[in-house]
C-alpha cells in the first residue's frame, strides 16, 4: 500500500475508482491471432435470429456468393459501419468485458422524420450502477444521472463504447494503422466480416471488429496487444434491427433535453509544457486549466486523440510521499502517474502502460 497525502489519496482513490465496475464470473474469451476466432464451444441453445452472444464466433460454412461486390477492402466495410451508424434504427444489449469484470448497457438509436425535419436520436443506459443514462439529439448530449443534476454538452456521437472514428472517415487512420481483411466468421448465426485495425508503431492496441455483414453494425470489438490477447471487448449480446424508427425513438425526438452550453475556445492558456512524446496519429483535442474534482488541485489538462482512442495528460504541483511511477490498468485503460522534475503528471487514456509511462516522461516544462 502506497502512504501518503490526502490529495495524494484523493487521486489514487479516482483512480482506482476509475477502475472498478459491477463483477461477475464469466468465461474467458480467447482469440485465434490467425484467424480472429474466439475458441470457446457455442452455447448449448439454438441462438435466435436477432441473438449475439459472446463467445459464440465460429467459421462461416457459407460459401460467399457476392465477394466481387462485398469483399472489396476494408474501407467498404468500414464505410458501411459508418452509414449504419448514422442510420439504421435499432436496439441492442452491450456488454464490456474487462478480464472477469463486465458492465452491461442498453443502446437504441434511430431516426425521425424526414429531409430538413429528420432528426437523429441515440440513447446509452448502463444497466448496472455506472453512469447513468446518456441521450443524444442530433449534436446534444444530455446526461442524466440520479445523484447529479442532468446537464448537456456539444457533440455527435456517445463517445462510450464506440470509437468516434467510426462515424468519421476511417481513411483518417491510415497513416498510423494498417487494415487487414480477415475471413468472415458466424456470431450466433450472422455472418460477419472481421476487420483488424493493426497499430504500425505497436505504441497503441489493435482494434479488431467483427462486421454484421446484413445490417452493418458492429457485433463485437476487441482491443488486442502486441501478443494476441485480447485485453478489453465489447459484444453485442443481442441485436434488433427495425425498418423504421418506434415509438420509444419518437419519444427520445421530443424529449425535452439540458440545454448545451455554447462551444467554447478547446485551448486556453496551457502553454507551460513541452510535451515531446505523443504517438503518431494523435492531435490535441483540448487543454484547459482546471481544479480536479474533489481535491480543488489547479491542474493544466490535455486531450488527445487520433480518432480509434483518446488519452489525456495532468500535470500539478508535486504530491508528498508516494513512489513513482504508480501503474495501474483496467481493461484497455491506462493509468500512469510519474514525478517529473518539480512537478506531477498523470497519463489516463486507452494506451498500453508502457505507452503512458513513455508519454508522462516526455513532459517538461517550458
Amino acid at each position: 500500500m502506497i502512504k501518503g497525502s490526502t490529495t495524494q489519496h484523493v487521486f489514487l482513490v479516482l483512480a482506482l475508482s476509475l477502475f472498478s465496475s459491477f463483477s461477475i464470473a464469466i468465461p474467458q474469451l480467447n482469440i485465434d491471432p490467425e484467424e480472429g476466432v474466439s475458441t470457446n464451444s457455442p452455447s448449448e441453445q439454438p441462438p435466435r435470429a436477432s441473438l449475439v452472444s459472446a463467445g459464440q464466433v465460429k467459421p462461416d460454412p457459407v460459401t460467399d456468393m457476392s465477394a466481387s461486390a462485398e469483399k472489396i477492402n476494408a474501407a467498404f466495410w468500414l464505410k458501411k459501419l459508418r452509414t449504419a451508424l448514422r442510420e439504421s434504427h435499432f436496439e441492442a444489449g452491450i456488454m464490456r468485458q474487462k478480464g472477469q469484470k463486465t458492465e452491461s448497457y442498453q443502446w437504441l438509436h434511430g431516426t425521425v422524420g424526414e429531409g430538413e425535419n429528420k432528426v437523429e436520436v441515440e440513447r446509452v443506459s448502463q444497466l448496472v450502477g455506472g453512469v447513468g443514462t446518456m441521450i443524444r439529439r442530433d449534436n446534444t448530449i444530455a446526461f442524466f444521472d440520479s445523484k447529479k443534476e442532468p446537464y448537456a454538452v456539444q457533440g455527435n456521437s456517445i463517445r462510450n463504447f464506440m470509437p468516434p472514428i467510426f462515424y468519421r472517415n476511417a481513411g483518417e487512420l491510415i497513416d498510423s494503422y494498417q487494415f487487414v481483411l480477415v475471413s468472415k466468421s458466424q456470431i450466433a448465426g450472422r455472418s460477419a466480416q472481421l476487420i483488424r485495425i493493426e497499430s504500425i508503431k505497436r505504441q497503441t492496441y489493435n482494434f479488431w471488429v467483427w462486421i454484421d455483414v446484413e445490417s452493418g453494425l458492429p457485433l463485437r470489438m476487441v482491443y488486442v496487444d502486441d501478443e494476441g490477447e485480447a485485453v478489453e471487448q465489447i459484444v453485442m449480446m443481442h441485436l434488433s434491427v427495425y425498418n423504421q424508427h418506434t415509438e420509444e425513438m419518437v419519444k427520445l425526438s421530443t424529449m425535452e433535453l439540458p440545454e448545451a452550453p455554447a462551444a467554447v475556445a478547446a485551448n486556453q492558456q496551457t502553454n507551460n509544457w513541452i510535451i515531446s512524446h505523443i504517438p503518431k496519429g494523435f492531435e490535441l483535442i483540448k487543454s484547459d486549466r482546471h481544479h480536479v474534482s474533489i481535491s480543488r488541485e489547479v491542474s493544466d489538462y490535455y486531450l488527445f486523440s487520433d480518432g480509434l482512442v483518446e488519452f489525456s495528460i495532468y500535470v500539478q504541483r508535486p504530491l508528498d510521499n508516494f513512489t513513482s511511477p504508480v501503474v495501474l490498468t483496467d481493461g484497455a485503460t491506462s493509468f500512469v502517474m510519474i514525478h517529473a522534475g518539480g512537478f506531477d503528471v498523470t497519463v489516463i487514456g486507452m494506451i498500453p502502460p508502457e505507452t503512458g509511462f513513455e508519454i508522462a516522461k516526455g513532459v517538461s516544462a517550458k
